[in-house]
């Protein structure tokens, strides 16, 4: 499988309100399926990760909600100078 990179510019609010918007996609989608029969019996250390496996779309918000924290971060720590 190919890799794709994107490239995309948002202004500070813009991210922070994208970011919000991930991170709650991503809450809500994990705890409907954190204690799902499907992943019941897998131990609690190895469930996110086999849920990840298998939601491709959850780890790719898991990706970009990483990717925009760390840009943000970068961004508060700039202009702290």
């Amino acid at each position: 499988m190919s890799k794709i990179t994107i490239k995309l510019e948002l202004d500070e609010q813009q991210a922070k309100n994208y970011l919000q918007w991930l991170d709650s996609q991503y809450n809500v989608t994990m705890a409907d399926v954190w204690y799902s029969d499907r992943y019941r019996n897998v131990p609690s250390g190895q469930r996110a990760p086999k849920v990840l496996e298998d939601l491709p779309y959850l780890a790719g918000i898991c990706r970009t909600r990483c990717e925009l924290k760390k840009m943000l971060g970068a961004g508060t720590g700039e202009r702290s100078q």
